[in-house]
């Protein structure tokens, strides 16, 4: 997929899925917030908070990082479906977390299919194409610019 000038990619090299403790000084509360981590080449690391738990869960089953649940969610059906994941291995190509909306602090991924000559770029919410990344042992790419700016926004937030 062709890039604008001056933008690389940093792939990851690991990605680990994990729900964040955090607890509220003034009502003593506890709250988890979902978090995939992507453990970069560079030996940086680019965080996305408050993305689906079931998403979080099914990266752990695969990791072995938890027990398949009593009750599972569509993504661990998916995973455990054999034909469903030699489609996915097929088709998928890359992953690259590649826009970011300012306003809204969401991220957006582009999902690359190729087949028997044909290919498709999706645009889709990034834990969904990286849960299909994984599941198909792809790459799994993002955008220099961003792994920047999302560092710059972590040090002012601490």
């Amino acid at each position: 997929m062709p890039l604008p000038p001056g933008y690389g990619l940093v792939k990851a090299v690991n990605v680990v899925a994990y729900a964040k403790r955090f607890a509220d000084p003034h009502t003593r509360m506890y709250y988890e917030i979902p978090v995939i981590e992507l453990r970069l080449e560079n030996g940086r690391r680019f965080l996305m908070s408050n993305v689906p738990p079931e998403i979080v869960e099914a990266i752990q089953v695969m990791n072995n990082q938890l027990d398949v649940p009593r009750r599972q969610s569509i993504y661990i059906l998916l995973m455990n479906n054999q034909e469903f994941r030699d489609i996915v291995t097929r088709s998928v190509k890359e992953v690259i977390i590649d826009e970011l909306d300012e306003v809204r602090g969401l991220y957006t991924a582009s999902l690359v299919l190729e087949e028997n000559g044909f290919h498709l770029t999706l645009k889709m919410i990034p834990s969904h194409a990286i849960f299909l990344a994984l599941l198909a042992g792809k790459p799994i790419y993002v955008r220099e610019d961003l792994v920047e700016q999302a560092a710059e926004d972590e040090e002012e937030e601490f």
